[in-house]
């Protein structure tokens, strides 16, 4: 049956609160890697695109502008010769597919790094679009368009030269420009393993630290449930801790010394119980003892008259002493009665410390309840923080950029950009200042809310504990029930010995009256004997009655002493 109960009480891995925690983790882990990539990626290319489509904007505005510049100074510039060493270099920083080439006005291509395609008309659909808008009058701003050539998607920058002479194109693979996505969804899923790992073996940890404690105060409660109310090191090692379980652990000990105080007080009060009992039963045999002397002195009276009244003396001194030993029981019985009261009212204030303890436990379950969703609100207001900062990061990334751009504007200008190089320096430094802010900022929110999820965890582990710590509450009253029960049973017989004494206290008076009689009317000796011998036989049946009812009532103090043996103190 213990093995049973001990089997009860074990719980399966999949229901263990440890599983449970670490599941959670890995789940939320699993979960926000998937939302960063459902969500960021996207976002990424398309801020990606927009800062490659300024980059090419600005590269070729500068390129074209200064090629300006040369051919206002030479226009034999544009020979294929002195193309090669102004713009045969010209490419994007960091995507090796882009270069650029030169078209006229009418659409032969002046400059290409494929030497083969100098001198031949162009075969890009969007130039010949830029070449029919020139030729119409229109002269097209510098802008960056997407198109499609040999089934490679490309992006391409242009700018209209002066005088509508010719058009710079800066070509690049859209393949090449979005690399940096696929080695970010790379770094993004390592990021996500190492971090599964590293908060799996975290959690483990962490719900080890938290659930040992909860295993070990379970193993006390099933002590105190098989009534072993001796203390423990283990709980005195818990009492000292600052946390949950040392409150519960200390408020168990304080449950655990209520108990076993009572169950002291109940084992004394029985064995008085038992002892007054073995008295009572004593006597009681005692009296019948003595009875029986009576009646055979009764009997003798018949047989001689002569003798009648030195028997009669030893009968009166015999009725006084069972009259003296019935004021002894009086006096057992009525301790007796007290003593029940005592065990009755030490009952009675365990029950309302038992009702106190739950009223105290449903308080504390409302609390927990209100700091559950604080945290939970907590955790909310941080996850929108961090989406701020990521605003700010990216706002930092393109001033940084732009300030970059500002720069290779002013080295240009030469010493007339110099002011403004200054300024967009200072613009850059304040990027860089805001982005490492952001990133300060990010690292505490990701800290806070990391606490944030600790906290929640933590919480809904205390609320599974109270939940326990009630239904333990609950038990621990039946039990008090079922003592108060045994307890004004033992009460009522007190109660039945009490009326049985009154009893035989009458009847001793009566046989005291019949005695004495017997010397005024010692004439009539015969008629008496008859009287006396009735009189004596009641008595006998009453003594009987009082020694069956001490007994019983010897019955039931072994009953409760057995029952008080359980406790182990």
């Amino acid at each position: 049956m213990e093995k049973k109960e001990e089997k009860g009480l074990e719980v399966h891995m999949l229901s263990s609160i440890r599983t449970r925690i670490v599941a959670l983790l890995v789940g939320t882990i699993i979960m926000v890697s998937a939302l960063f990539l459902i969500s960021i990626i996207p976002v990424t290319k398309e801020e990606l695109s927009g800062m490659n489509r300024n980059y090419m904007n600005d590269v070729v505005k500068a390129y074209g502008e200064m090629l300006d510049m040369a051919v206002q100074m030479d226009e034999s510039v544009l020979d294929a010769a002195h193309l090669q060493k102004l713009i045969g270099e010209v490419s994007i920083n960091g995507v090796a597919s882009s270069y650029a080439y030169l078209v006229d006005g009418q659409g032969t291509m002046l400059y290409h790094p494929t030497a083969d395609k100098i001198g031949q008309p162009v075969e890009n659909e969007v130039v010949k679009t830029l070449v029919a808008d020139i030729r119409s009058g229109k002269i097209p701003k510098p802008d960056v368009v997407g198109y499609e050539f040999n089934g490679v998607i490309k992006y391409a920058a242009y700018y209209v030269g002066v005088n509508a002479s010719y058009i710079l194109v800066i070509s690049a693979d859209e393949e090449e420009v979005f690399t940096v996505v696929d080695y970010i969804l790379r770094k993004t899923g390592f990021t996500a393993i190492l971090a599964l790992v590293f908060f799996g073996l975290l959690g483990l940890w962490i719900t080890g630290i938290t659930v040992n404690p909860i295993h070990k105060i379970t193993n006390i409660v099933v002590k105190m449930a098989d009534m072993d109310f001796t203390e423990s090191d283990i709980q005195d090692k818990l009492n000292h801790r600052k946390d949950e379980t040392g409150s519960m652990s200390r408020a168990i000990t304080r449950l655990r010394e209520s108990l076993r105080q009572m169950a002291e007080g109940i084992k004394e009060e029985s064995l008085e119980i038992y002892h007054a009992s073995e008295n009572l039963n004593a006597n009681a045999e005692s009296t019948a003892e003595n009875m029986a002397e009576v009646e055979k002195t009764v009997t003798e009276i018949a047989d001689g008259a002569t003798s009648q009244a030195e028997e009669t003396q030893k009968a009166t001194e015999n009725v006084i002493l069972m009259g003296s030993m019935v004021e002894e029981t009086n006096i057992e019985v009525e301790n007796l009665r007290d003593n029940a009261s005592s065990i009755r009212k030490s009952s009675d204030d365990a029950m309302e410390i038992l009702a106190n303890l739950e009223e105290i436990n449903r308080k504390t379950k409302d609390a927990i309840e209100v700091i559950y969703g604080q945290t939970n609100t907590t955790n909310q207001s941080a996850v929108k923080i961090r989406e701020a900062t990521e605003i700010i990061t990216s706002i930092a990334e393109e001033t940084n950029l732009l300030s970059l751009n500002a720069s290779i504007e002013a080295a240009r200008a030469g010493e007339q950009g110099r002011g403004f190089a200054v300024v967009a320096s200072q613009i850059q430094k304040l990027a860089e200042q805001s982005d490492e802010s952001a990133k300060q900022i990010e690292s505490i929110v990701n800290s806070l809310i990391r606490d944030s999820e600790k906290a929640v965890e933590t919480m809904d582990v205390v609320r599974d504990i109270i939940g326990r710590q009630s239904e333990n509450v609950d038990k621990t009253n039946q039990i008090f029930r079922q003592v108060k029960s045994g307890i004004d049973s033992s009460i009522e017989g007190i109660t039945a010995i009490a009326q049985k004494t009154g009893r035989m206290d009458e009847a001793r008076i009566n046989v005291v009256d019949i005695v004495q009689n017997l010397t005024a009317i010692a004439e009539e000796n015969a008629a008496s004997t008859e009287e006396a011998s009735a009189a004596v036989t009641e008595v006998a049946n009453i003594v009987s009655g009082i020694s069956d009812n001490s007994e019983q009532m010897k019955k039931v103090s072994e009953s409760l002493e057995k029952h008080v043996e359980i406790f182990k103190l």
